[in-house]
C-alpha cells in the first residue's frame, strides 16, 4: 500500500498527490483504506466496495473493478455531453429567437395582417398562435418543473435511502436503475460469499460503519426480515431497484450451494445489459433533440412567411 501511494504521488495530476496524502493520513490515524477513499471525495459505492474487500480478501480486484466502473461512468458522461452539446446550443439559440419573435416581429406582423385575420387560413393562425405562445409556455413549464423537483426533494427528505431509491425507480420506469443496482449488489454479495462469508456474515458486514447509508439500511432491513423466518431471497421483495432475476438467482444459489459463483456471473450479465442499453439510449437522444429543433425551426419560418403570403395573395 505504501508503494502504491508513493506511485500516486509521481503522477502529473495534482489530485493524485492529494489523494495519496489523504489516504496515507487516514491509515496512519488507524482508519481503513475505504475511509480514506471516502475522504478523497469518491462515491460511497466505491468506498463500500473497498470496505467489503477487507472481508472477502480480493482487494486488488475490488479496487480494479471500482476503477473500471468510475472510468465507464466518466466515459458515458463525456459521450452524453458530446451528443447533447450542439443540440443544446442550438436549442438555446432557438429559444432566444422565439422570445425575439414574440416581442418584436410578431406584433409588427399582426399590425399588417390584422385586417386579414378573418380570411387567413386556420392552419396559419394556429402556427402563429403556437409561436406567439411558446415563450410563455416555456416559462410556465420551467416553473412547473422546478416546483415539482422542489416538492419531490422535500417529500423525500425524510425518507430512508431505500425508500428514496424505490420511489425513484417507480417514477422513472427505467430498467437502467434495476440493472445498475442489481449488478452492484450481486457482485459484492458474490465476492463476499466466494470469500467464505455466510449470508449472516454478509448482513453483518453490510451494517458496518464504513458501509454507505443505502447498504447499511438494506442490511438492517434484511436482518429484520430474516429474523421473522424469511429467507435471504424472500427478504429482497420490497426492493424495487433489484430485478426479479437477482432474487431468483439467489433462491437457486441457496439450493445449489454455488451462490457466490452464480451471483458473480449474474453481475457480469447485468453489467453488459446496462452498458448496451445506455449506448442505445444515448444513440436516441441526439436524433430526438434534432427532430424537435427542426420542428420548431419550421414553425418559426411558417409563422413569418405564411401571413406574408396571405397578405400578398389579397392584392
Amino acid at each position: 500500500m505504501k508503494e502504491a501511494l508513493d506511485f500516486l504521488r509521481t503522477l502529473e495530476k495534482k489530485e493524485a498527490a492529494g489523494w495519496a496524502d489523504t489516504i496515507r493520513q487516514e491509515i496512519l490515524e488507524g482508519g481503513e483504506l475505504s475511509a480514506g477513499v471516502r475522504r478523497c471525495g469518491f462515491p460511497e459505492s466505491v468506498s463500500t466496495q473497498i470496505h467489503f474487500a477487507l472481508y472477502h480478501g480480493h482487494l486488488h480486484e475490488a479496487i480494479s473493478h471500482a476503477g473500471q466502473q468510475l472510468m465507464k461512468r466518466a466515459e458515458r458522461k463525456r459521450k452524453l455531453l458530446s451528443i447533447i452539446q450542439y443540440p443544446l446550443m442550438l436549442t438555446g439559440f432557438i429559444v432566444v429567437m422565439l422570445f425575439m419573435m414574440r416581442y418584436i416581429l410578431i406584433p409588427h406582423i399582426e399590425q399588417i395582417t390584422s385586417f386579414q385575420s378573418e380570411v387567413m387560413p386556420l392552419s396559419t393562425r394556429l402556427i402563429v398562435m403556437l409561436v406567439y405562445r411558446t415563450p410563455e409556455g416555456l416559462a410556465l413549464s420551467a416553473g412547473l418543473i422546478t416546483t415539482a423537483i422542489l416538492i419531490f426533494k422535500k417529500a423525500n427528505s425524510r425518507k430512508s435511502e431505500v425508500e428514496k431509491l424505490n420511489t425513484l425507480t417507480r417514477w422513472s420506469r427505467s430498467t437502467l436503475f434495476t440493472l445498475y443496482w442489481s449488478q452492484y449488489f450481486a457482485y459484492e454479495w458474490g465476492q463476499l460469499i466466494k470469500g467464505s462469508c455466510s449470508l449472516l456474515e454478509v448482513i453483518t458486514i453490510m451494517k458496518g460503519e464504513q458501509s454507505s447509508k443505502l447498504v447499511k439500511d438494506i442490511g438492517k432491513r434484511i436482518e429484520s426480515e430474516m429474523l421473522k423466518g424469511l429467507s435471504f431471497s424472500e427478504s429482497l421483495t420490497p426492493y424495487h431497484f433489484l430485478n426479479e432475476e437477482l432474487k431468483e438467482v439467489i433462491r437457486q444459489g441457496e439450493l445449489s450451494g454455488k451462490l457466490g459463483h452464480e451471483l458473480t456471473m449474474f453481475a457480469h450479465s447485468c453489467e453488459e445489459d446496462f452498458d448496451r442499453k445506455t449506448e442505445q439510449l444515448m444513440a436516441l437522444i441526439q436524433p430526438i433533440v434534432f427532430v424537435g429543433v427542426a420542428l420548431v425551426i419550421v414553425a418559426i419560418y411558417a409563422a413569418l412567411l405564411l401571413p406574408t403570403f396571405t397578405v400578398m395573395d389579397t392584392f
